[in-house]
């Protein structure tokens, strides 16, 4: 997939599974009908699992992983058009997740994240129960947190629920770093084959190395809650170039020989103000919308 959203196709459910129908019928009575057909048919990622790390870093590893999204999301960005119109967003995949409910796809911790594992237990309490199996998924059509009905205020197939129900739970809930005993990144727009490698490296470097990390963290202060900025102008936005050039300068450093064509070519993009989107968007411009597809999928830039 080289998009992050489908340019081309309206939003429309196609997988006929249960857990699949019923999360269309939770959107449409939860009032998020569009956003959330767009989320599940017409949007993808590059998703990055990293190791949590030692219990006495995580506070700090899990707050950068959080302070990078909205500078990784603008370098990222590569998803300007949805349903065969450009939205005027770098990255519309960003803006669907945005529109979504932000009790179950909003950040997960507070900008502070002293403990990660209380507000994630906080977090997921508090959100929306989506579906629960009985046997198969049902909806939930109206708004019940999982703590009213773990406390018996609510009870969901006549009873409370059971250890497989919070697991199944935790499996609805779509921050942009999802904890999962690992750290489960979710907020890169899906990047064709000649990007996708340096910005992963980019977004683990950042992450793994110490020194890395310390000049990121301050690097990205400023933008640090700047999502919808991130996937509205991505690079365009002055403060996101700067932390942007200043974190992949740090990466490009630390890249093995075999990244190094690959980072020096987003090194370029990025200094140039320039994500995969407004490659894509020139291709529209010049040829059409379906002939730049079938040059991506060719591995065309």
């Amino acid at each position: 997939v080289y998009l992050g959203a489908d340019p081309l196709r309206p939003p429309q459910r196609i997988n006929p599974g249960a857990r699949y129908r019923a999360m269309e019928q939770f959107f449409a009575a939860d009032g998020f009908r569009d956003a959330g057909a767009a989320m599940m048919t017409s949007t993808a990622s590059v998703q990055v699992n990293l190791d949590a790390g030692p219990r006495s870093g995580w506070a700090q590893r899990v707050r950068l992983a959080h302070a990078l999204g909205p500078t990784m999301i603008a370098i990222a960005a590569n998803s300007p058009m949805l349903g065969g119109e450009l939205s005027g967003w770098s990255s519309t995949r960003q803006r669907v997740w945005g529109q979504m409910d932000s009790a179950r796809c909003g950040p997960a911790l507070g900008a502070s994240c002293d403990d990660p594992g209380t507000e994630w237990a906080h977090y997921a309490l508090n959100a929306p129960v989506m579906l629960v199996n009985d046997p198969e998924a049902v909806a939930v059509t109206h708004y019940v947190p999982f703590i009213d009905w773990v406390d018996g205020r609510v009870l969901l197939g006549d009873r409370r629920p059971t250890i497989s129900d919070l697991e199944y739970h935790l499996t609805t809930l779509f921050p942009p770093v999802r904890p999962r005993q690992w750290l489960e990144i979710r907020y890169l727009d899906s990047l064709p084959d000649a990007f996708w490698p340096a910005v992963v490296f980019t977004l683990v470097a950042l992450l793994d190395d110490p020194a890395a990390a310390a000049v990121a963290a301050e690097a990205v202060e400023p933008v640090a809650t700047a999502w919808d900025t991130a996937a509205r102008v991505g690079l365009r936005d002055r403060r996101l170039y700067t932390a942007a050039n200043t974190c992949v300068a740090l990466a490009a450093e630390r890249a093995p020989a075999e990244l190094a064509e690959p980072m020096q070519r987003l090194a370029r993009a990025v200094e140039q103000g320039r994500c995969p989107a407004d490659d894509f968007c020139e291709q529209v411009s010049e040829h059409g919308a379906a002939p730049a597809v079938a040059r991506l999928a060719r591995g065309g830039l």
